[in-house]
């Protein structure tokens, strides 16, 4: 087995006991990203809010027990959903927490159905950027807020396993692309410098 090749694979589709492991260490490394979603999001009591991507279920766990309003998450692991649902048990049963198996590409929600959505570190393994994207801007409300935490191309192109199976962007293509699908970018945050960044947008 190729360890590196198979240790990319569980950063973009997590399985097994390798899929806990990858999100174990996703959770610590994106504490900066978490923190920047958290603070940027200002969630309101009637807001619904969509996590693509959400793993084990951490930052929606953090999110639904400190803000009113309705979470939902999408993820194409069947493992990870099993694994949020049991991180989320409670939440899931007050009706905070929503969770689905869905794709970014074909997001299983109406239009015009989320006051929020954002996602963190998932835009590497997105096949189709500008259809993910046109699909985040259709669920979205108007005035909706999108957040992408990301790490930058010029980060990632130092770590071994990132040459299998990631698709890397500078903030600034991330940035055109997001304003070519009709996302106007208000702001870009360098959560760590030229490491990380979250760039958030909104429809008008």
């Amino acid at each position: 087995m190729n360890i590196t090749k198979y240790v990319a694979g569980q950063f973009g589709k997590p399985t097994g006991i390798g899929g806990v492991i990858s999100t174990f260490i996703m959770n610590r490394m994106n504490q900066i990203q978490y923190k920047s979603v958290v603070s940027n999001l200002n969630c309101c009591k009637n807001d619904r809010v969509l996590d693509i991507g959400f793993g084990n279920g951490y930052l929606l766990n953090l999110l639904a027990k400190k803000n009113e309003g309705g979470f939902y998450g999408i993820e194409i692991s069947d493992d990870m959903l099993k694994a949020g649902y049991k991180r989320n048990k409670e939440l899931i049963k007050q009706r905070k927490i929503h969770l689905a198996v869905g794709n970014v590409m074909d997001i299983p929600f109406e239009n015009y159905f989320f006051d929020k959505v954002y996602t963190v570190n998932t835009v590497y393994f997105w096949k189709d950027l500008d259809k993910s994207l046109s699909e985040i801007r259709r669920v979205l409300k108007p005035n909706g807020i999108f957040i992408n935490a990301i790490y930058s191309k010029q980060w990632l192109d130092n770590i071994k396993y990132t040459q299998y199976g990631f698709l890397k962007y500078t903030p600034k293509e991330l940035e055109e692309a997001t304003l070519r699908n009709g996302l106007n970018v208000i702001k870009v945050i360098e959560t760590k410098k030229n490491i990380s960044y979250c760039i958030i947008s909104r429809i008008t």
